[in-house]
């Protein structure tokens, strides 16, 4: 008899491998293709596009593979989205225009959203229940702990080789997860499969709002650390994201449980608060060690929330709309990451980073009000 409870399996594991992976992958490009398009002449605004368009690209993509996945299941969607991933990877070796460079752009945020998307919908649907916040959390810490290793990883492989040899490093990553992919077995939702489209689930709207809050100082975070860096002397910026990557792990061994113990206020307060103080330190910092103490804060805040949100996302969707309710969540992620790269970037120009920092605190205010009044009070997970 199958055990209902057990979590770790080998479809599972594959999915959590071939999670982090993929986003060491597609996010070694976000610090360093707009360097690249500047490198080929073109301008600032340009270099934003490679940002921007990525992310609004893999918005209407979200909107769409959620209900693809809930109507032909995961595995389907997560080999069509690697194979428009690995395309348009390869093209990035003979792409020397940057008009070239954008089109592609748009290719690799159609990817990105089918992928991750039906990578996040086929760990929901191999999780048990009773196990959401563990089973949800460990795959929201493979994103983070992507997110956190590609700029260390783009940054050694530009300063000791080249953007060719980058784009080798993502398509052979993607290769790889392709073929991995193809062993995995996931369930799919029968009884979906002459269900309407749907562009998003309402009762994941507000885990991705806040989700959509809590992304915009990070999206400032992964696109502006470097020049933030340069702005205060300091050279060993890395240093962050090592930090940032350590408290991510450490979350992990415990927040999934507190998670399905207590319920998710004990673990999004707590996170939001530490998030809070790290980019409050960030915003004052004077040297690697203070960006690292910085880095120790934030990692563990956003190594609790994230995961939580994504698990109370899944939790509140009916089965059928799993899939659904992961676009709609991850969307939040792309629209707050943009305005972090986007709206950030306007303070900064007119004043300097540390209060760029300092001002994407009002968002993680903002975060920690709209969740108290409409979740935190409750004693149990809604």
């Amino acid at each position: 008899m199958e055990n209902k409870t057990r979590l770790w399996t080998k479809d599972y594991v594959f999915l959590l491998l071939g999670s982090v992976l993929l986003y060491i992958g597609f996010m070694v490009f976000m610090p360093t293709l707009p360097a690249r398009i500047i490198e080929l002449g073109g301008t600032q605004m340009e270099a934003s596009l490679a940002v921007g368009l990525f992310s609004i690209v893999a918005l209407l993509m979200r909107a769409i593979a959620g209900s693809w996945n809930d109507k032909f299941g995961p595995k389907v969607l997560i080999i069509v989205g690697f194979l428009i991933l690995i395309l348009t990877t390869v093209n990035f070796y003979w792409s020397t225009a940057v008009a070239a460079l954008l089109i592609l752009r748009l290719f690799h945020g159609a990817g990105w959203g089918i992928g991750t998307t039906s990578i996040a919908t086929g760990v929901s649907k191999l999780v048990p229940p009773s196990r959401t916040g563990e089973g949800i959390g460990f795959y929201g810490l493979t994103t983070a702990l992507g997110m956190s290793l590609a700029p260390i990883i783009a940054i050694l492989i530009m300063n000791y080789f080249s953007f060719d040899v980058l784009v080798t490093f993502s398509l052979v990553l993607m290769v790889f997860i392709l073929i991995l992919m193809t062993q995995v077995k996931i369930p799919k939702s029968e009884k979906m499969v002459h269900q309407k489209m749907k562009l998003f689930e309402k009762t994941a709207l507000l885990p991705a709002g806040l989700c959509l809050l809590m992304a915009i100082p990070l999206g400032g975070i992964q696109t502006f650390m470097m020049v933030y860096g340069t702005e205060l002397g300091i050279s060993t910026t890395w240093i962050y994201f090592i930090g940032q990557a350590i408290m991510v792990l450490v979350s992990r061994l415990f927040a999934g449980r507190l998670y399905d113990t207590k319920g998710h206020r004990f673990v999004i307060i707590p996170g939001a608060l530490s998030m809070i103080i790290g980019i409050l330190i960030l915003s004052f910092a004077t040297g690697a060690i203070s960006l690292f103490i910085a880095s120790l804060f934030f990692g563990l805040g956003y190594g609790m929330s994230q995961p939580a949100l994504q698990a109370l996302a899944v939790d509140r969707a009916a089965p059928h709309n799993k899939g659904t309710a992961n676009g709609t969540f991850l969307s939040g992620m792309d629209i707050g990451m943009a305005v972090g790269s986007f709206g950030l970037s306007i303070v900064a120009t007119y004043y300097n980073y540390a209060i760029m920092y300092r001002t994407a605190i009002i968002a993680l205010v903002v975060f920690f009000a709209v969740y108290w009044f409409t979740l935190g009070r409750k004693v149990k997970n809604s």
